[in-house]
């Protein structure tokens, strides 16, 4: 994890996960993450299994060229990473793990962009699977972002973190995994599997203005 939005909204996630509970949906208030809003989101499970914005940053609509809202997480990844990227979602809302996704971006005219998202488990109402909070930033932020809008997604690599094991500095216990054909985590000790997947260790990152979240 090296933007410091994500390394914010985790440390905020975290305050609330003080307890060992997996936050509620409505223990998320803005203000407290006012200056990172324009980049964080909400997804929703769908019941047909889709997995849609329910909430969107300004700054992250405009860097899609446009509202987010009840659109597909999955529409603009390419080839079979949009199904990589569908299981993740499931395995995040399912087993209450983090994900940490490293991706290339190319906008409508072409142009290429290094992005992080970091998405973090939810419940609503007590219910897992329900509910995703997350937050996508880019590597760099070029001039054209937001006038030339991102078209398509290529997935470069995934960190899955249990939020149990969650002590140690992040980058400090990960092996960064190269996404080729299928979704494979290559394990580092100590780990554990969750259906397809291998949890890695992860660890606390340290804490360190922008327009809020579109409804």
């Amino acid at each position: 994890m090296k933007q410091q939005q994500s390394i914010k909204l985790h440390a905020y996630w975290r305050e609330l996960f003080a307890d060992g509970n997996i936050p509620e949906r409505s223990a998320i208030e803005p203000m407290a993450i006012r200056d990172i809003l324009g980049d964080t989101f909400i997804l929703e499970f769908e019941p047909s299994g889709n997995t849609v914005y329910r909430l969107a940053g300004t700054r992250l609509c405009a860097a899609y060229g446009g509202e987010l809202k009840a659109t597909s997480f999955t529409r603009m990844w390419a080839g079979k990473d949009d199904e990589t990227i569908a299981n993740i979602l499931d395995s995040v809302g399912e087993e209450n793990v983090m994900v940490l996704i490293g991706c290339s971006a190319i906008s409508k005219s072409g142009r290429g962009l290094s992005l992080e998202t970091l998405i973090l488990p939810l419940l609503q109402e007590g219910e897992k699977h329900k509910r995703l909070l997350g937050i996508t930033t880019p590597v760099s932020r070029p001039y054209w972002l937001g006038m030339d809008p991102i078209s398509t997604l290529s997935l470069s690599s995934l960190r899955i973190i249990d939020p149990a094991l969650d002590e140690q500095p992040f980058n400090t216990r990960f092996t960064m995994i190269r996404q080729k054909t299928d979704p494979v985590a290559l394990p580092v000790r100590p780990s554990r599997r969750v259906k397809h997947l291998t949890i890695l260790e992860g660890g606390r990152s340290e804490r360190s203005n922008d327009q809020g979240l579109n409804a």
